[in-house]
């Protein structure tokens, strides 16, 4: 049955060559507005913003249960450590006397956990990462060796490390060890799943 008996017949077809235009010119605007849109805006570059360091990494290695690795870069990988790794590396935090850990992440990663940020430590020194595992807590642990060189010399390193972990919930810690002591950093809550 018709809608609309009454409506002449070329005002029925005019009525339905008019809806079919203005389809045709709705798709064909929105197709090349898609590809201006898409053009435009790139979303690895916007992850890329948002992430900074872990970006810069490598993905992370598959470990086992109980294994770990670590890789520092920046002040703690100086060939020479001297005071002038301070005008190479300069400190995220500006007068910090004790070490100090910026843009930390924490992540999982299937079998596993893993940890990167920027730390701002004493000249001369080196950053090491020890992990330990307890039933549901995983701590990395930060300590400083070496002999701090210069008068309040600062400078700063990049860290990353991962360990390998049994599927569970885990609690994950950053903790930074120094002689004045343990601090946490950061910590999450973490359901790691098997490879």
């Amino acid at each position: 049955m018709d809608r609309h008996p009454f409506l002449p017949e070329s005002t029925r077809r005019m009525r339905l060559i008019l809806a079919v235009a203005v389809l045709g010119v709705a798709c064909s605007g929105g197709k090349s507005g898609k590809a201006e849109a898409a053009a435009k805006y790139d979303p690895s570059k916007d992850s890329q913003a948002q992430t900074g360091f872990a970006e810069q990494l490598p993905p992370p290695p598959a470990l086992g249960p109980d294994q770990s690795t670590s890789r520092v870069t920046g002040c703690s990988d100086s060939e020479n450590p001297s005071e002038q790794d301070t005008v190479k590396f300069p400190p995220l935090v500006p007068g910090s006397r004790r070490p100090s850990a910026t843009e930390v992440q924490l992540g999982q990663q299937a079998g596993g956990v893993w940890v990167s940020h920027n730390l701002t430590h004493a000249c001369c020194t080196k950053a090491k990462v020890y992990v330990q595992r307890l039933p549901g807590q995983v701590s990395f642990f930060e300590t400083m060796e070496g002999t701090p060189c210069g008068d309040g010399c600062t400078c700063s390193s990049k860290v990353y490390a991962a360990a390998g972990i049994p599927p569970g919930r885990y609690t994950v810690a950053l903790r930074l060890e120094d002689s004045a002591g343990s601090s946490i950093v950061k910590q999450g809550d973490f359901s790691v799943a098997a490879y």
